[in-house]
């Protein structure tokens, strides 16, 4: 393998002597190292929007709901479960009217309770106690309505009509104001919630009735696996994906075509990388032929080759995913530098990043042999040199 190498590296310094096959062979390089670099950054960044959004929008969307009468399967016993009822009302003030869904939920049982405490922005959960007719609200519903903390409201159950002197109607019932939450996304305006019982008289049935039980995944990303298996078992069921499914599904499809985009460039990088070897091969015939008749094989004609391919294409990659891991992490600071300030546009906190190591490190490796398997055609082309006809005018 020293003597493989000492050659690889006495024909990549040969080369540099050809200006254009020099400048390829540094091309497809510098290509390998800013796809790499530019593939990292931009999946980190697309990993930081969908974490964003999925702390924003599924910590407060039900991940999963099922019937109180059906049970989960024994592989998903584990989960955390709570009482629920969801229904669509509408919210009328003294100014206006405002859709949402509402939720019935028992503050004691609910599994982020700590988390709905942190996103209050004004009041307290603790008020919607059995019997107190309080509601807690989104900034977005509030700021629809004109409505602020204490402000009584009137919810309308549009799926529950009862008959008055003047025909049927929804029913009805005041609530007060008695929180505002904040999520900084869409749920401000289509959630609200009220106490689990008290949603229950405004919907005038029993709560047995028409409550469900909510499960709490770890991951709501898991929906999917989890499906399959509720499936599997006949159990009826209704996740977020009804709400949000298809924002979550352009956001994923936005993710591969983006990533399949800086994939092509690394593809024309690795398409660089097999144009200078073909090219080296064939100015360093005479070279192989000799090397051939002192008694180096076929096969390490092959190696020699692929090792000198592989260094511009493993070089290239180490360093684009060294490059790529520091710009994601300074990608606001890098941005500001350059005078592209995001921060005023997600509010004062620029651009999310989450890095996955294990992504950085499969595009790394990936980068690397595809770089490889580029050097394959150019060794097999020089294996194929006859030093007799190689050397016949030299």
């Amino acid at each position: 393998m020293k003597l493989i190498g000492f050659i690889a590296w006495r024909f990549s310094r040969g080369a540099k002597q050809q200006r254009f096959a020099s400048f390829v062979s540094w091309f497809s390089t510098l290509g390998i190292t800013l796809g790499v670099a530019a593939l990292i950054t931009v999946i980190s960044v697309m990993n930081g929007f969908e974490n964003q959004l999925k702390q924003r929008i599924l910590n407060l969307v039900p991940h999963l709901t099922i019937a109180n009468q059906q049970t989960l399967p024994n592989n998903l016993s584990a989960l955390a479960t709570a009482p629920l009822v969801l229904s669509e009302v509408v919210l009328q003030s003294s100014s206006n009217l405002h859709a949402a869904m509402m939720q019935g939920i028992d503050i004691e049982q609910q599994k982020d309770a700590a988390l709905l405490r942190e996103k209050m922005l004004i009041g307290d959960l603790g008020s919607l106690q059995a019997g107190s007719y309080n509601v807690v609200i989104g900034i977005g519903t509030a700021n629809a309505l004109g409505v602020r903390l204490g402000d009584t409201i009137r919810l309308l159950a549009t799926d529950r009509l009862v008959y008055t002197p003047l025909g049927e109607m929804p029913s009805q019932r005041n609530f007060v104001v008695s929180g505002i939450f904040e999520f900084a996304a869409e749920v401000d305006k289509q959630f609200i919630l009220l106490n689990i019982e008290d949603s229950a008289r405004l919907l005038r049935s029993p709560l047995s009735a028409v409550s469900q039980q909510r499960v709490f995944l770890d991951d709501p990303f898991q929906i999917e696996n989890i499906a399959a298996s509720l499936n599997q078992h006949n159990v009826e069921f209704q996740d977020w994906r009804r709400f949000y499914g298809e924002l979550f599904a352009a956001v994923k499809m936005e993710k591969n075509m983006m990533g399949m985009l800086f994939c092509l460039i690394i593809a024309v990088a690795a398409f660089n990388i097999l144009s200078s070897l073909v090219m080296m091969v064939g100015e360093k015939r005479s070279d192989v032929a000799i090397l051939q008749t002192l008694g180096l094989s076929r096969d390490k004609v092959v190696m020699v080759f692929v090792m000198q391919g592989a260094w511009s294409g493993c070089i290239g990659a180490a360093v684009g995913a060294l490059t790529g891991w520091w710009l994601s992490s300074n990608i606001n600071s890098v941005m500001s530098a350059i005078g592209l300030n995001f921060a005023a546009n997600f509010g004062g906190a620029g651009l999310p990043v989450l890095q996955r190591s294990e992504q950085i490190i499969f595009i790394t490796v990936a980068a690397m042999l595809l770089s490889i398997v580029a050097t394959i055609y150019p060794a097999w082309r020089a294996s194929k040199i006859h030093p007799a006809e190689a050397l016949r005018y030299e």
